[in-house]
Parts: structure tokens; sequence; C-alpha cells
């Protein structure tokens, strides 16, 4: 007996090339939202503040209500979605996150979370949601104002510890820039610089976006002047984010 999945691709409604880059794309979509999530519990325990633990708490519930949000349109469409926190490249963001959330870093925590993550979400879904259109264009551009709200809420806080110790800020900012972007620039490189991802599929959906209207070459280029104009937002000085983002594995 055929698949419901075969049925609809026979009736024309995706071609096979579509349907398994949609697939994957919804597939990395909900693990990233489910990353982010685990990260915003975690990060509640670097904080003492009741108030601040609980809306570490709301960001958390807000990320599962993204990831519920995909799961329920893939469902809906029969999309074959692959789950995998500890993949290659959201297992060692997460990692990396966990790391400064064992020191109570809540500075570091909140630069990974809601600057390198959300930069990458806020464009990413932005871009995918014109490529796709209809009701799975609209569900990503929706999502993507929702995180954009967390960026620019964690700029005010950040710009706010830079002026503390500007000195002191942007070490670390650098430090974690280069722990942490470089696996999110490896990711999104032409070819998988670590091998494959873990959540795709198949084979790397990137050789297959042309398929929905997209390339990775534009998606990581977005991505990255996002982040780049956070920085700027921040108050990184332009002399010094400009070497660090030129330096990120390409």
């Amino acid at each position: 007996m055929e698949s419901v999945i075969i049925q609809s691709l026979k009736k024309g409604e995706l071609t096979m090339e579509e349907f398994n880059v949609i697939s994957d794309i919804f597939s990395q979509a909900i693990t990233g939202e489910l990353i982010g999530m685990s990260n915003f519990a975690s990060l509640a325990e670097t904080i003492d503040d009741p108030h601040e633990k609980m809306e570490a708490v709301e960001h958390a519930n807000s990320e599962r209500m993204h990831a519920e949000g995909f799961l329920a349109y893939a469902r809906k469409k029969n999309l074959k979605i692959n789950v995998n926190m500890n993949g290659e490249y959201w297992g060692n963001v997460r990692k990396q996150f966990l790391k400064y959330a064992h020191n109570r870093d809540f500075t570091a925590c909140l630069i990974i979370q809601e600057v390198m993550l959300e930069s990458f979400a806020i464009s990413m879904y932005n871009d995918v949601g014109h490529a796709l259109g209809g009701e799975a264009g609209d569900l990503f551009i929706s999502i993507g104002n929702e995180e954009k709200e967390h960026l620019e809420h964690s700029s005010d806080l950040l710009c706010a510890e830079l002026k503390k110790d500007p000195a002191a800020f942007e070490s670390k900012f650098e430090e974690i820039h280069f722990n942490c972007m470089s696996i999110l620039a490896e990711f999104s490189a032409t070819t998988d610089l670590r091998g494959h991802c873990g959540v795709c599929n198949g084979d790397c959906m990137k050789g297959s976006l042309h398929h929905v209207g997209l390339d990775i070459v534009t998606l990581r280029g977005n991505a990255m002047a996002i982040y780049e104009e956070a920085l700027d937002n921040i108050g990184i000085s332009g002399e010094k984010s400009i070497i660090w983002m030129a330096r990120l594995p390409a």
C-alpha cells in the first residue's frame, strides 16, 4: 500500500526534491527551537533574581511553542521529520552553551542564545518564509518576528554590560565568538566542514535548496549581516568585529 506521502507527490502537490528539502528545513528549525528551549531552561539556573528567572522560563516556553508550531505543520503535511539535538553542529553549540551555564555566566549564555542563534533564526526564517510562501511561509515569518524581540531585548542588556567594562566585555565576546560562531559558520558553509549534520534525512540539504528557491550562500550572508548589525547595536567596535567576521570558517 502506498504511503500518504507518495500519494500526495503523485497528485503533483510537491516534487520529491521539494518534499525532501522542505522536510529537512523543518527538521532543522524544530531541532534549533528545541536547542533554544533547552538553553533558556539552563539559563534560568544561572539567575538568582526570581523575576528574571521566571522570564527565562517564559522564553523557554516560547521556544517550545515555536517547535510545536513547526511540528504541527509538519504532521499536517506528512513531512519526514528528523530531530537530533546531539547532531554535529546543534550538539556542539549546545555543549558550548552548557559550558558557560555551568559557570553561571549569564552574559555569555545571553550572547550565544540571544545574539548568535537568534541572528541566524531571524534571518533564515525570513528568507525561508518568503521562499516557501503560503501557510508554511507565514509560519516561518511569524516565528522570526518573535525571535527578533528576543534579540532586541538582549541587545539592551548587553549594551549596559559593555559600558561597565568595555575591554573585559569585548574580550569575553571575542572568546565566545570564536568558540560558538565558528560552529554556526561551519554549519552554514557551502559544504559541511564537520561532516553530516545528523539532522538532514539524506545528503546535506544545501545542494537541494534551489528546489525551493534558496541557496546557502545567500542564507549565510544574510544571517551574518544580521549578526554584524547586532554587534554594532551592542556597541562592539567595527574595527574589531570586521576582523572577527573575516576569521570565521567559510
